[in-house]
């Protein structure tokens, strides 16, 4: 393993200093760290021959983006971090298009960067999968079931936005609303708990601390802390064949892959989504498959956002009228890869080897 004390890492945060501690195990082993925002102005001062700064965009403020110009004007190299992906933050992102950084985004933002180097940090797919895959690895063949199902469509909504409400209105315009299983509690503030948010009934507990105002609250399921977003609703599955996954945000500008996508595809689901243009275009890049022997996935290609919901929402209508046994059989294949691909790619790896692809090229130099 390299030591290298020469070269000084600011990080804003913990979670800078938890993935860049990681790094060891790719032979990577900083040593000279100035963690979080008291330290700054140490690693400004400091005189190390070489230094890096490495952020983590926060999700409701801007005020990191003038620690950012700091570090930036004293490191030789700065990276930072964004797992979530909204209008604000992509707009922050594409400000840092600048020489001698690196940006990590959880999904694909539509816009040519000049200077700095992009790479995917699929952190949605890492978090979630990790519960599946170590702590509870034989849950998901356990708890599915692939029989019985009275519903064609779970279609679960959350918190208001205008391409959710175009979903709600369609499954009432069209007559659907007894072919699915939907719920949109759509205000914000609200504790889940009193409204029609559906919860598992096995291996859950709320912690105390929590007034689960959003889905993201941390729960304990089976002994183990995790969001409760991030919980397969098996409950609603076992009940119904498809997914409709309406993404947190359905903006053209950019792709953003949450724990929305990864549920269904562990859970073996044929899906349609409500999101931006080139969300699946995008989704198989990373190799999975979709649905296009199915369905009509020209949805994807469309660019005006109220046609492409409709042109995805007509898939759902489509799909309520053929035998769900039949479409079962033509997608076995596919849901199988998905979930196998999901559960199996170490996408935490692929970070890591981006993260020191980049720090041996500026080390070197």
């Amino acid at each position: 393993m390299l030591s290298f004390s020469s070269v000084g890492v600011y990080l804003d945060s913990n979670t800078c200093l938890y993935h860049f501690n990681n790094l060891k195990h790719n032979n990577l082993d900083f040593t000279n760290y100035f963690v979080e925002a008291e330290n700054l102005n140490n690693y400004i001062n400091s005189s190390f021959p070489i230094k890096l700064a490495v952020f983590h965009v926060p999700f409701d403020n801007t005020n990191w983006i003038e620690k950012f110009d700091k570090a930036y004007n004293v490191s030789d190299h700065v990276f930072v971090f964004c797992s979530e992906l909204h209008q604000h933050t992509v707009a922050q992102l594409i400000v840092l298009d600048k020489p001698n950084t690196t940006l990590c985004i959880c999904g694909f933002i539509n816009y040519n960067f000049l200077n700095a180097k992009v790479y995917t940090w699929m952190d949605w797919f890492i978090t979630t999968v990790y519960f599946y895959n170590t702590v509870q690895p034989n849950l998901l063949k356990e708890k599915l079931n692939t029989t019985g199902k009275s519903k064609y469509f779970d279609i679960l909504l959350g918190c208001r936005r205008t391409h959710r409400d175009f979903i709600f209105q369609y499954i009432h315009d069209n007559n659907l609303l007894n072919q699915v299983t939907m719920t949109y509690y759509q205000r914000w503030n609200v504790d889940l708990r009193q409204t029609d948010h559906i919860f598992e009934t096995e291996g859950l507990e709320f912690l105390p601390e929590s007034d689960y105002t959003h889905s993201v609250h941390q729960v304990r399921y089976y002994g183990h802390r995790m969001n409760l977003s991030q919980v397969v609703p098996f409950v609603i599955y076992n009940d119904s064949y498809y997914s409709v996954v309406a993404e947190t945000n359905a903006s053209n500008h950019f792709n953003f892959y949450t724990e929305k996508i990864v549920k269904p595809i562990l859970g073996q689901r044929l899906f349609v989504v409500v999101a931006g243009q080139g969300y699946l275009r995008n989704l198989q890049s990373f190799g999975f498959r979709t649905f296009s022997d199915v369905i009509d996935e020209s949805y994807d290609d469309e660019v005006d956002d109220h046609t492409r919901w409709q042109k995805a929402m007509d898939q759902v209508k489509y799909l309520t009228l053929q035998n769900p046994e039949e479409v079962k059989a033509k997608i076995k294949g596919v849901v199988e890869h998905n979930q196998r691909l999901m559960l199996e790619h170490d996408w935490y790896q692929d970070f890591t080897n981006c993260l020191t692809e980049s720090l041996a090229g500026i080390i070197a130099r």
